[in-house]
């Protein structure tokens, strides 16, 4: 199986959030945040990148560019709303041991796989 496809398979079932042991669907049904999860999500976002850039898009390519674009919206999203007072979403493993340097790193490396991903 082309590489690109397994990748590509990997993002796409993060985005439907479906299975319960996704990264995504673990973040937003059950408030939990799993570092691991998330940048092996992340690593697999640069090996795609790399990917692309040596043998072309794929069929999948804008589907899987979509479905990028909301994992990253909605994570960052709800990162933020960890950090707002009155708000119902807490990230439940982490509390106050999750600082806004946290999201900062996050947000620069969703930045560069971004850049490196849209062709």
């Amino acid at each position: 199986m082309d590489k690109r496809i397994k990748l590509e398979k990997y993002i796409l079932n993060e985005f439907q959030a479906k299975d319960s042991q996704t990264f995504l669907y673990q973040l937003h049904e059950n408030s939990y945040f799993d570092k691991e999860k998330f940048s092996i999500l992340l690593n697999i976002c640069h090996s795609l990148a790399k990917a692309y850039g040596e043998f072309g898009k794929t069929d999948n390519y804008n589907d899987v560019i979509k479905g990028l674009f909301v994992i990253f919206e909605h994570t960052l999203f709800l990162l933020f709303t960890h950090f707002v007072e009155h708000d119902f979403f807490t990230i439940s493993n982490y509390g106050k041991d999750f600082k806004a340097r946290d999201v900062s790193a996050y947000y620069s490396q969703i930045r560069e796989i971004t850049q490196k991903i849209i062709l």
